[in-house]
Order: structure tokens, then C-alpha cells, then sequence
């Protein structure tokens, strides 16, 4: 994976922990059966990168054209991959506070973990420029992210003598993202991406990792007098040109220069969820058992590059059927543009207008088991027969105009929570049968 002079590293770690409960001083507290503090400070290494990439690649049966008329072609080589001499160990170091305590003969139970990890040296696969061709460029070491956050967990077990017995438990995380350090350049750019080929994220240092980026919008021109009378394009020659047309998105100038450009875009949402959570429950009553999952996110961005794509009618594709509620006159829209095939104005560049909230609360499984009696599978020579029923993705509660709120990442760490029109995960209902002899 890496050079000689880079090919081992050092991982130390450590932890401790003292059960308080376990002390004599803790006997006569009845009300905690459990108490113990942890810590912990370790490191971990990560290698997970192609192959010999500290050495370049030559690739033959490259064709050349010599002369005016280019008819006098010679076959030779061509270097296919930049060499990364001082590539390295990704080194993850992790510092935790933890906290565990039960009650009630530990039937309720909670652990609180707030932890520190800084992954140092990152290795990404930057993207590539037009500038070198066709050449693949190796994974590099980027720079250095920062994870902080807290860690919950909750549980309570408890049952009846009738026959009743249930458990409920419950996890959340709470984690902020920041990029501390980049090694080179300002930032790091995702993918290209639609009709403008431009990217929907970039890194920057001091913001959490792939932040969405791009223009601010502010609705959609009404009129032909709201185009001559906005400051944010005075300055713009496509105003003058004509080039922008009522039904076309009003974009912001950042920078105040009166021309919407490049320098205008800036950071748009941020694709890392403020709250993970999961709830687990367990019932069983004589015969009968259930068990619920719930998960969910909180405080996350998706960009619906979909949905980006599927209101362009300078696409091939079939469209979104929004497009039925798009500008056809003044008053009749405010966020969907008009219809055209013409991309003077790129009303679907990376913008806010494809920016949704991505929280989402999912009923991920449920199972339904009937055991039969004892004394009836021993009548059939069996020790178990169980029937179920399961359900996966049962339902979604969410804002999310998309298909599916949990895409998870894309690009890897460059670009996160982008809908490209994935697969969703299907809803799934399966009838089976456990059985023992």
C-alpha cells in the first residue's frame, strides 16, 4: 500500500475503568445497583487504499498523430497514473469519557460516552481537473477532521407474573463534523455534476466535511420590470442581452458586484445529521412475542440532484410531474422556473432551490412470532414450532419530496447525501417458520 519508508506505523491505546459500585464505600446506596466511569485515549490505523499507488503506471499501445494531415500514426506509451511517493497511514485517534449506571436491579439502565476523534492524514481520491488528462490521479493525504460528540443509551427490562415480559431501549448521538486542517488548497470539490457541470459539495477547512455549495436563490422573476430593476444582475450582460426572461430564478449576489458568477456561490447545507437515534422494543406475552425498530435522523440536508434533473426539460428524460405547477405567467409559480430548453440563465445550477430537509423518522422492521405450547409439539415430535410474520420499512414519516430520506454517502467523503436517483429500499413483508425436532 505505501512506499518503504512509509509502510509501518504505530497504533498505541489504552482504557480504564473503575466500578464505583463495586466499593465499600457505595454498599449502603440502594438506589444505584450500578455505577462505573470509564476513559480512554487510543489510535487506529487505516490502510484502506489501492495497491502500489507510490509508483507510477506507463500504459502502451498509445497512438500519436504526426503532420498537417495527421495520417502518420506512431504507437507508443503514456504515463495512466501520477505516482504518490509519500503516501501514508490514515491515523484515527480517538479520546472518551464514559459513564454507566443502573437502577432497580439494573432493569433500567444508561451509558453516556462524549468522545473526541481526530482523524489525521486523511487519504481521499481528490478530484481530478481536464488540465491532466486522462491520467488517474492517486489517493493523497488531505488533511484532518475533527468528530466530537455524545453518545446516549438508555434501556428499561421489566415483566409480570401474568405472563407479561417487555424491554425498551433506546440510542442517540449527538455529533458535530469539522475539517480542521487541509494540506492543499482552499478546499476540495466534489464529483461535477447536470447540465452546468458543476459541483454540489466542497469541502472547506473550518466546516464540516462535503458541505453543499453553490447559489442562493430568491424566487423567480414575475415580470420583465423585476429583471430591469434588480441590482443583483445591473451589472450582468446577460440582462442586457436579454438573456433573462420572466419564469427565470432571481439568484443572489454575494459579493455585490452586480453579475451573478462563480464568485457568488457559497455554502449552501450540511449533509451530516446533528442526531442519529434508534428505538428497539421487545414484548412477549405468554405465546406471543414483538419486536418494533425505529430509526431516525435529525438536522440533516439532502440535495435532490434528482429532482434538479427532472424539472430540466433540456433533458431526454421524462419529467417530474412538478412541472405541471411551474411558471406560466406572473403569479402562477414562485420556485418552479419555466419550461425551456434554453440555458441562459442555468435555472438548475447547484442552488437552494434542491436543498431539503432530510430528517426522517422509519419503522425499519417489525416482527410478529407465535410459539406453540409445549405440550402440543411434543404431540408431533418437535421440541420448537414458531410462526412469524416480519416487515422491513414499514413506514417513513418525513418531509422529503424524494423516494427514499436514508441515501447514505456518495463519492465517499467528498460528497454525502446527494439523491441521484438511487434505488430505495423496498418495503418487504416476509411470512415464515421456525421449527425443531
Amino acid at each position: 500500500r505505501f512506499a518503504e519508508d512509509n509502510r509501518w506505523g504505530n497504533f498505541p491505546a489504552f482504557s480504564v475503568g473503575w466500578r464505583i459500585s463495586r466499593e465499600k464505600f457505595f454498599e449502603n446506596v440502594d438506589a444505584i445497583s450500578f455505577l462505573k466511569v470509564t476513559g480512554g485515549w487510543g489510535q487506529l490505523g487505516n490502510q484502506n487504499v489501492a495497491n502500489l499507488q507510490y509508483l507510477a503506471l506507463v500504459s502502451s499501445g498509445r497512438r500519436y498523430s504526426f503532420g498537417l494531415d495527421g495520417n502518420n500514426q506512431v504507437v507508443g506509451a503514456s504515463l495512466s497514473r501520477i505516482p504518490n511517493e509519500n503516501i501514508s497511514w490514515e491515523t484515527a485517534e480517538m479520546l472518551n469519557f464514559g459513564l454507566e449506571v443502573g437502577f432497580l436491579e439494573n432493569r433500567l439502565f444508561g451509558s453516556f460516552n462524549y468522545f473526541i476523534k481526530d482523524t489525521k492524514d486523511m487519504l481521499l481520491a481528490p478530484p481530478t481537473v481536464g488540465t491532466i488528462g486522462r491520467t488517474s490521479v492517486p489517493d493523497q493525504n488531505v488533511g484532518e477532521l475533527r468528530n466530537q460528540g455524545l453518545e446516549v443509551e438508555l434501556s428499561y427490562r421489566g415483566g409480570t407474573n401474568s405472563g407479561l415480559s417487555y424491554s425498551v431501549s433506546g440510542n442517540a448521538a449527538f455529533i458535530q463534523t469539522e475539517v480542521t486542517q487541509l494540506f492543499n488548497g482552499n478546499f476540495l470539490a466534489s464529483q461535477f455534476y447536470g447540465r452546468p457541470n458543476q459541483e454540489i459539495a466542497r469541502t472547506f477547512e473550518g466546516e464540516p466535511i462535503a458541505t453543499f455549495f453553490g447559489w442562493r436563490t430568491n424566487g423567480l422573476y414575475q415580470n420583465a420590470s423585476e429583471i430591469n430593476n434588480d441590482p443583483n444582475i445591473a451589472n450582468d450582460p446577460r440582462r442586457e442581452a436579454g438573456l433573462i426572461q420572466p419564469g427565470d430564478v432571481r439568484f443572489q449576489d454575494l459579493n455585490g458586484d452586480g453579475i451573478i458568477d462563480d464568485e457568488d456561490r457559497t455554502i449552501l447545507g450540511d449533509p451530516n445529521p446533528a442526531v442519529t437515534y434508534g428505538l428497539n422494543t421487545n414484548l412477549g406475552y405468554k405465546n406471543f412475542d414483538l419486536n418494533l425498530f425505529f430509526l431516525g435522523v435529525a438536522g440533516v440536508d439532502i440535495y435532490n440532484a434528482d429532482r434538479m434533473q427532472g424539472l430540466d426539460a433540456s433533458y431526454p428524460f421524462n419529467l417530474y410531474d412538478d412541472v405541471q405547477n411551474r411558471w406560466t405567467g406572473e403569479g402562477t409559480s414562485n420556485d418552479i422556473p419555466r419550461a425551456t430548453v434554453d440555458r441562459d440563465n442555468l435555472n438548475y445550477r447547484t442552488s437552494d432551490l434542491f436543498i431539503e430537509d432530510g430528517s426522517f423518522f422509519r419503522l425499519k422492521n417489525i416482527t410478529l412470532g407465535y410459539t406453540l405450547p409445549a405440550n402440543v409439539t411434543e404431540s408431533i415430535r418437535m421440541t420448537n414450532l414458531r410462526f412469524y410474520v416480519t416487515g422491513q420499512n414499514v413506514f417513513t414519516i418525513t418531509d422529503y419530496s424524494g423516494l427514499d430520506p436514508e441515501l447514505g454517502y456518495t463519492d465517499g467523503n467528498l460528497q454525502r447525501n446527494v439523491d441521484f436517483a438511487q434505488y430505495p429500499q423496498a418495503r418487504t413483508w416476509t411470512f415464515g417458520l421456525s421449527a425443531q425436532f
